[in-house]
């Protein structure tokens, strides 16, 4: 017989019988030629094993058994079917090393106790049989040696050279087969991987949540995905080799998008592997994209990929425009505002705050920088801002003195959590005086309400006060104002015109009422005297002083003081009251203690005040802080229209020392004609010795007077005709008295009433009595 080689698949040699083969040995030519064809077609290490166990066991007339594989592992030994003809290393193990010779592959004998379970049921052998084994090695340089194969028979087989050799090419054929079919094992499971992970690869350059492309070194795009065709508004076909990198970036960008792509191919170092930049799309819109650029080892190419950001910078463009115009309001606000931690620590003041504090205060307590207090201002309660509520309320404060108007919020983060207070103080104090001042005038109308309702007891009456012409009327309005107020009031009016009556009012209608009213003839007390006088002195303080005197400022303390004639004070007097007036308070004579008044000041005159102070003999600030509500009393010769009105009511007055003597018309024309030098005061001593000598002396500005310049005016009472009885007489002179008179009068009751001497109501008892309406 003899042999040739040819290629198996894989390009191994393989021995192949030619010539003529003995009829007996035709069992081992088809065992060779069953086992090279399935070392011809195995694509499997396992098929192929089986495939060798059925052709010796089918074909021979011997066992093989005991094939290892590290890379194929076999089920272990169940002596069952041909599955255990061949097994893994427990089989081996099992196989004692002095059966096999492998390098000699010497036949050796074993005895059957030697022999797996599964061999020596399938032998048949009985306890202390002996069996034939022949080992062969695999060579397979993966394996490194450990894989091996076996054939076994009953004891008293011989294997000739022809079977010892085709065993022997079987087993190195076998072991040439089982690499090859690793390798392509191999090749194939890492084709297969890279299968896999290029499919994987794709499916996440397609699948991945930015727009992708791969850039060669010259910017040609050389792949898309699909979300950068959504981004540029184009198709695969339109960019794929077609389209450079450079075609889609903004000219403001392109220069820097290309110094960074030939860069990053040169390895110049702090080329940035991920920036911003602005591309064009295909209807012409500008989208801003965030991208990020990695190098593909070994190629020069890029893959890059982009996160449109559109809609995230146009926003941060609108918020830091927003930002801007708040800073510029905040910059002008003329407001304070300030933000502040829980603990009240300041960590925000705006320019107009710093200002005022005169320092930026960030970390500092606000109350101590803002306010300057040592705790929380009234009013702020931080933790009830920390719990969401926002609170307004009106504050002053003690280092300004301003009012402000606080609004104080919670201030949250982006998780809705709040981590500070915002506080804006809005100066208010303008209004706050206006609301004052308003509130002010509410209560002074108010008062002047009261006043003039409780004043007003007649229609031509206010107080003591008579007169119902237009002068005297915005008089009673003064005073009215004045009583309302405690303000100091200075009355001007000539001597006689009822000064210190108007001050009475003043102090009657006033809160003050139930303190005194104190009047002080300022030109009466001697310049020896008048600090004493004014101010009072402790007991011996000077030769006399027997005792504490308190002075008109003590008795005058809570309510009013009159300085008549105020234009005869001397300039140091002044310098103290006004000291004492306007709480610096005053020093009795021979005394240590400051005494603080609370008084009111209401000074007359007849003089012209401002004129003193040109002269200097009144002080300008005394002047200013006495002449702060003025009232100008008018002449009686200014207002004859209210003469009927005051000799009525002195008439009434001194009425009751005794009867009223009538006064006719010729009496009251004569007082109307009269200029009246002295006044209210002339009038009334008039009136008076009217009714106590039954004339009227004044001066009279006619040429009818007598030798002393007075014209005497007489009462001459006219006898009435005496017939019928007394009553009658008496009723009939009546009657005829006041029929003269009202025809003198023209018939005005007031009049009439004035020239008779008798209360207006008394005469329209006695016309209606006498039928004279």
């Amino acid at each position: 017989m003899t042999k040739k080689t040819g290629p198996d698949q894989a390009g191994h040699d393989i021995v192949i019988q030619t010539g003529r083969i003995p009829a007996d040995r035709m069992w081992l030519f088809k065992f060779s030629r069953l086992c090279h064809r399935a070392m011809l077609h195995a694509t499997d290490a396992t098929e192929l094993l089986d495939a060798i166990v059925a052709a010796v066991e089918s074909q021979t007339p011997y066992y093989t058994v005991c094939f290892k594989s590290v890379l194929y592992p076999e089920p272990g030994v169940d002596g069952r079917g041909i599955g255990g003809s061949h097994t893994g290393i427990e089989d081996l193990s099992l196989f004692p090393g002095t059966c096999v010779n492998p390098k000699t592959k010497r036949v050796k004998v074993a005895r059957d106790t030697d022999l797996p379970q599964s061999v020596q049921n399938r032998l048949g052998l009985k306890s202390g049989t002996l069996a034939m084994a022949v080992y062969f090695p695999i060579h397979d340089p993966c394996e490194n040696g450990e894989r091996c194969q076996v054939f076994y028979g009953p004891n008293g087989y011989v294997l000739d050279a022809l079977e010892m050799g085709i065993l022997e090419e079987l087993s190195a054929d076998l072991g040439r087969t089982l690499h090859r079919l690793h390798r392509d094992r191999g090749v194939e499971e890492q084709l297969l991987e890279l299968t896999r992970q290029k499919e994987m690869y794709h499916s996440v350059f397609e699948n991945t949540g930015t727009g992708t492309i791969i850039i060669d070194p010259d910017m040609l795009i050389l792949y898309v995905n699909a979300k950068f065709m959504d981004l540029v508004g184009l198709e695969r076909n339109e960019i794929e080799n077609r389209m450079r990198w450079s075609q889609f970036v903004v000219p403001g960008d392109n220069e820097m998008m290309q110094n960074y792509h030939y860069g990053r191919r040169k390895g110049i170092p702090g080329i940035p592997t991920e920036y911003e930049c602005r591309v064009f799309a295909k209807s012409g819109d500008i989208r801003y994209i965030d991208m990020k650029v990695g190098m593909i080892p070994g190629t020069g190419k890029s893959i890059a990929s982009f996160m449109d950001i559109t809609k995230r910078k146009l926003a941060e463009g609108r918020l830091r425009q927003s930002e801007a115009q708040l800073s510029d309001i905040i910059h002008t606000f003329e407001g304070l505002i300030y933000i502040t931690s829980e603990d009240y620590r300041v960590e925000f003041m705006n320019i107009a705050l710093q200002e005022k504090a005169g320092q930026s205060g960030v970390g500092e307590k606000c109350y101590g920088v803002i306010h300057g207090l040592d705790t929380p201002c009234p009013g702020c309660h931080l933790g009830s801002i920390f719990s969401g509520n926002t609170r307004r309320w009106e504050l002053k404060s003690p280092r300004d003195g301003r009012w402000y108007w606080s609004i104080q919020s919670p201030v949250y983060d982006n998780r809705g959590r709040i981590v500070k207070a915002q506080t804006i103080h809005m100066d208010i104090t303008d209004r706050k005086r206006r609301e004052e001042k308003i509130s002010e005038d509410a209560d002074l109308l108010r008062n002047e309400n009261i006043v003039l309702r409780s004043a007003m007891k007649e229609r031509y009456r206010f107080e003591n006060i008579v007169g119902k012409s237009r002068a005297m009327q915005e008089v009673y309005e003064l005073v009215v104002r004045a009583a309302a107020s405690n303000a100091p009031v200075i009355i001007y009016g000539e001597s006689g015109t009822g000064k210190e009556l108007v001050a009475r009012a003043i102090h009657n209608l006033s809160n003050r009422s139930e303190k005194q009213f104190v009047p002080v003839n300022s030109g009466a007390i001697s310049e020896n005297i008048v600090e004493s006088e004014f101010f009072g002195y402790r007991k011996g303080a000077f030769t006399g002083a027997e005792k504490d005197k308190k002075g008109v400022l003590g008795t005058a303390d809570g309510g009013t003081l009159f300085l008549d004639e105020i234009g005869d004070l001397g300039p140091n007097l002044q310098v103290k009251l006004l000291r004492a007036i306007e709480g610096g308070g005053y020093t009795p004579v021979g005394g240590t203690r400051v005494i603080k008044p609370d008084l009111r000041i209401v000074a007359a005159t007849n003089k012209n005040l401002k004129r003193l102070v040109e002269k200097g003999l009144m002080r300008e600030d005394f002047f200013y802080r006495v002449h702060i509500i003025p009232i100008r009393l008018p002449a009686l010769r200014e207002r004859k229209e209210d003469i009927p009105l005051l000799v009525d009511f002195f008439l009434s007055a001194f009425g009751d020392q005794g009867q009223t003597p009538p006064m006719g018309g010729k009496i009251m024309e004569a007082f109307l004609r009269h200029d009246w030098p002295g006044n209210v005061r002339e009038l009334q001593n008039v009136l008076h010795r009217y009714m106590t000598l039954g004339k009227i002396d004044f001066m009279e500005s006619s040429s009818d007077r007598g030798e002393d310049g007075l014209a005497p005016v007489r009462f001459i009472r006219e006898s009435p005709d005496l017939c019928g009885s007394l009553n009658e007489t008496v009723t009939e002179f009546e009657k005829g008295i006041i029929l003269k008179a009202l025809a003198e009068n023209r018939w005005q009751k007031a009049r009439t009433a004035i020239s008779l001497g008798i209360h207006r109501k008394t005469l329209f008892t006695k016309m209606k009595k006498f039928g004279l309406e």
